[in-house]
């Protein structure tokens, strides 16, 4: 499973995400550009966390397994 963390600059709280997180992919992106996804995927602060994986990964991870 595939875990990418997306962070902005100087955001405080994205940094100690990564921090405990070192074995998530990191993208860094300018406010401008991540927008409208966040408004759409209903993300109201940052940072977020993207996860990918097979279907049953996925159920795993959100049954805490």
């Amino acid at each position: 499973m595939k875990k990418i963390i997306i962070s902005m600059e100087n955001c405080q709280k994205c940094a100690m995400l990564k921090a405990i997180a070192p074995d998530a992919d990191v993208i860094t992106v300018q406010p401008a550009e991540i927008l409208q996804f966040a408004r759409a995927a209903g993300v109201s602060s940052m940072p977020f966390v993207v996860v990918t994986g097979e279907p049953q990964e996925l159920a795993k991870l959100i049954k805490g397994e």
